[in-house]
C-alpha cells in the first residue's frame, strides 16, 4: 500500500483509540473497586497554583475497596478532602492516623460505595450505555473512512482492496476491545454486589450473635 492508504488507516485507528480511551476513563469513574486513577480529575489550588493529586499526596490502595490518601503536609489535608469530595461525593471518608518513624501521620481513607441491588442495576445500565455510545462512534469512524476512500479513489485497485480490508481489521479489533472492557466492568460490578451481600451476611450474623448473648445473659440473671 502507498503512504496515503497507510495515513488513512492510522487516522482511523487514532480516532477509534480515542473513543476507547474515553469509555475506559468513564468506566474508572463508575467506582466499584478502588481505583487510584479515579482521583485523576482531582486538582488542588495551593497558593494560587493548580496541582494534581499526585503532586500533593501519595495515593495507595490498601485493598480492593479502599483508597488511602497521605498528604505531603498536614496543612493540606482539609483542602485535599474538600476537592476529592467535589469529584467523588459518593466515597465514604474516614480520617485516620498512622505512626511512622516516631511521628503520627494523618491521612484520608476512602471506602468505595456499597454495590447494593439498586446501585448494581444503575451501574450496569451506565456501563452498557457507555459501551453502546463508544461502539456507535467507532462504527461511524469506520463507515466514514471507507466512504471517503471510495469517493476519493474511484478506480478499483489491489491497494484500495487491501486498505479496505485493513480498515475492517482495525474496526473489528477496537469493537472487540471495547466489548472486553465492558464485560470486565460488568464482572467488577457483580463482584462488588457479591462483596456487599457477603458483608451484609457477616453483619447480620454478628448482630444475631449479640442478640443471643444478651438473651442468654438475661436468662442467667433471672
Amino acid at each position: 500500500m502507498n503512504l496515503f492508504y497507510n495515513a488513512v488507516i492510522k487516522q482511523c485507528s487514532d480516532k477509534m483509540s480515542g473513543y476507547l480511551t474515553l469509555m475506559n476513563y468513564r468506566y474508572m469513574n463508575l467506582c466499584v473497586k478502588a481505583e487510584p486513577a479515579s482521583l485523576m480529575p482531582v486538582t488542588i489550588s495551593f497558593f494560587g497554583e493548580e496541582k494534581n493529586i499526585e503532586d500533593v499526596a501519595q495515593v495507595g490502595q490498601p485493598d480492593d475497596y479502599h483508597l488511602a490518601v497521605i498528604p505531603q503536609s498536614k496543612e493540606m489535608i482539609d483542602l485535599i478532602a474538600q476537592n476529592i469530595f467535589l469529584a467523588h461525593p459518593e466515597f465514604k471518608l474516614s480520617r485516620k492516623t498512622i505512626e511512622a518513624g516516631g511521628d503520627n501521620i494523618d491521612y484520608l481513607e476512602y471506602e468505595m460505595p456499597e454495590v447494593d441491588k439498586d446501585r448494581r442495576d444503575f451501574l450496569s445500565q451506565a456501563v452498557k450505555g457507555l459501551h453502546e455510545e463508544a461502539k456507535a462512534r467507532i462504527d461511524a469512524v469506520h463507515a466514514d473512512q471507507k466512504r471517503g476512500l471510495a469517493e476519493f479513489i474511484r478506480e478499483p485497485s489491489a491497494d484500495l482492496d487491501e486498505a479496505n480490508n485493513e480498515l475492517d481489521k482495525v474496526h473489528e479489533d477496537y469493537i472487540t476491545q471495547i466489548r472486553d472492557i465492558r464485560d470486565d466492568k460488568l464482572q467488577e460490578i457483580e463482584d462488588g454486589y457479591m462483596h456487599y451481600l457477603s458483608q451484609n451476611a457477616k453483619d447480620n450474623a454478628a448482630d444475631g450473635n449479640q442478640t443471643f448473648d444478651v438473651t442468654q445473659s438475661m436468662i442467667m440473671s433471672e
